[in-house]
């Protein structure tokens, strides 16, 4: 009987989270991190540079959990920050989710409309790299190959759902100037 109950708690749990996972991401779920980024700007400036400065800025940026651990050691920064965040609607729980979904998408667009600026910027640097007569022609196939495994990676990783980008457009200006 133990064991049923187990079960069946441990399927509840699973549905719901599951459920709550593939739940569609909302304009006003957009609008609230957007103004909570705004307020949290002066925050998230000083925990950069007690990071910086501490060494644990060493976040690894195709960690496909970055986004996630990023907002919610913002969300426990300081009473201040939590305080931001809960005022617009946030538990500990949402508020990684919701932030690093919306950022993910936001990420997405600017991969798009930046992608020929990008893609020139790789083209000059492979260039460079070749034009360098002090690596030989070894290590610059396998640089060359490096760089474009780490572009590709980095695309896959930043692709965000397109229902989430679809939500996330209307506000790309909005987040481009809170972002800066």
């Amino acid at each position: 009987m133990l064991k049923k109950i187990l079960v069946l708690i441990t399927l509840t749990f699973l549905f719901a989270f599951t459920a709550n996972a593939a739940s569609p991401l909302t304009g006003d779920q957009v609008e609230r991190v957007v103004k909570t980024l705004e307020q949290l700007d002066p925050i998230m400036e000083q925990m950069e540079e007690d990071m910086e400065e501490s060494g644990e800025s060493d976040a690894d940026p195709l960690d496909p959990e970055m986004l996630h651990k990023e907002f919610a050691m913002l969300y426990g920064y300081t009473p201040q920050a939590q305080r931001i965040i809960e005022a617009n609607g946030f538990t500990y729980k949402t508020w990684p989710e919701t932030a690093g979904r919306v950022v993910k998408a936001f990420a997405s667009i600017a991969m798009e409309e930046d992608a020929d600026a990008g893609m020139g910027e790789l083209e000059a640097a492979i260039a460079q790299m070749e034009a360098d007569p002090n690596l030989s022609p070894e290590q610059k196939k396998m640089m060359k190959e490096h760089m474009l495994s780490s572009l590709k990676t980095a695309k896959a990783m930043m692709k965000a759902p397109a229902e989430d980008v679809k939500v996330v457009r209307p506000y790309f200006e909005k987040l481009s100037s809170t972002m800066e």
